[in-house]
């Protein structure tokens, strides 16, 4: 298998591929260190699994280099570049069974029957399937079924793994186990990796980092608390992570909410180059949102209703109702609603609150004509 090396493996410039009039990525640019697990996060249409398909071999760039290894693959087909690959489906073959479905990509490079034993039994290990070999596939759960096709793609030992979304057709107690398994074997096994997921939780769960696209691009990459605690746009800040994001206007330290009320902007953003008085939306985590009484938060804070509390298990979401601030809540497009963690001996429904920035609250301004 593969061993962590360092250094850049695989780099992807300025890559384009359209269909007709639609740019699915449109100049994309990527650059992922050997033993890295990357995802490609974003929401459907993005153009993530068409980035994963160039990668791969599966389509061809329109414009644009894919180098791996210091070498141009660009024109090069899936089987010479020899990357191993799960999809979503899984695309295993229903009247072969798991030694055989195994097998199939070793038969394929034309490798000696006891190499091939060799390797798939050491592939069934690795996934814990080993007593299932002459098993049909079609008598074994989804997610053993997961394994047969993860065990598949480790068996040709590939330079790099590309998975298109594996998880997704597991129910939710099984998607938690088998990817906290997944991130085990890839690092155990030093094998980099390059995931596609539109889900967030799965994202940070399994990433060294992750790639935010939209609309065929890359917005932002980072690790997954860079990009929750660094937005780089608004996008990045409403996709990853539930948040609260209003519209403000740049007032001296801060940002006026309403009437009197200004948000200090703390952290390592003290001050926002724009003119006071400029238009600008205001991003802020439930978590950074506290209940308050009294003076101490007089000047910052928002009056409300508690309308629903939606317990988290260690937390409690509180949905608070309010008229004071104009805003797009990322809880569920109700522009009067802030959502707010808290704990269980938090105001009842019905309650009448006052909300304020915690102390150590981070707040991510994003002006309306661009910049930050």
């Amino acid at each position: 298998m593969s061993e962590v090396g360092g250094g850049t493996i695989l780099h992807v410039e300025e890559v384009t591929r359209s269909f007709g009039a639609v740019s699915a990525v449109d100049r994309l640019t990527l650059s992922i260190e050997t033993g890295e697990f990357i995802t490609l996060l974003g929401p459907s249409g993005c153009g993530k699994t068409t980035a994963l398909r160039l990668i791969a071999g599966f389509e061809r760039p329109n414009r644009g280099v894919i180098r791996f290894a210091g070498q141009d693959v660009t024109e090069r087909t899936p089987q010479q570049r020899g990357f191993g690959m799960v999809f979503q489906s899984y695309a295993l073959f229903p009247h072969l069974n798991v030694f055989e479905n195994i097998a199939f990509g070793l038969r394929a490079r034309r490798l000696g029957m006891d190499e091939i034993r060799k390797r798939v039994s050491a592939a069934l290990e690795i996934v814990d399937l080993a007593p299932y070999a002459d098993r049909a596939v079609q008598a074994l759960s989804g997610g053993q079924q997961q394994r047969v096709a993860l065990a598949r793609a480790l068996a040709i030992e590939p330079p790099l793994l590309l998975l298109d979304e594996p998880l997704s057709n597991l129910d939710q107690a099984l998607r938690v186990q088998t990817r906290n398994d997944l991130r085990r074997l890839v690092k155990e096994l030093g094998i980099t990796a390059v995931f596609v997921t539109h889900d967030q939780e799965e994202a940070f769960d399994l990433s060294d980092r992750i790639a935010v696209m939209q609309a065929g691009r890359i917005h932002q990459i980072g690790s997954p608390r860079h990009l929750y605690e660094n937005p780089a746009d608004r996008f990045v800040a409403g996709f990853v992570g539930r948040a609260n994001v209003f519209r403000g206007r740049i007032a001296p330290g801060g940002v006026r909410m309403s009437g009197e009320v200004v948000w200090r902007i703390g952290g390592d953003r003290p001050s926002i180059r724009a003119e006071p008085g400029q238009s600008c939306s205001v991003l802020v985590r439930p978590e950074d949102l506290r209940f308050g009484e009294g003076e101490e938060i007089s000047e910052t804070a928002i009056d409300g209703v508690v309308r629903d509390r939606r317990f988290r298990g260690g937390s409690v979401l509180y949905r608070v109702e309010t008229s004071s601030l104009e805003g797009e809540p990322g809880g569920e497009g109700d522009d009067s609603v802030i959502e707010i963690i808290g704990s269980a001996e938090g105001p009842a429904v019905g309650s009448r609150v006052r909300i304020a920035p915690s102390e150590t609250a981070r707040l991510h301004v994003f002006l309306e004509e661009g910049g930050s």
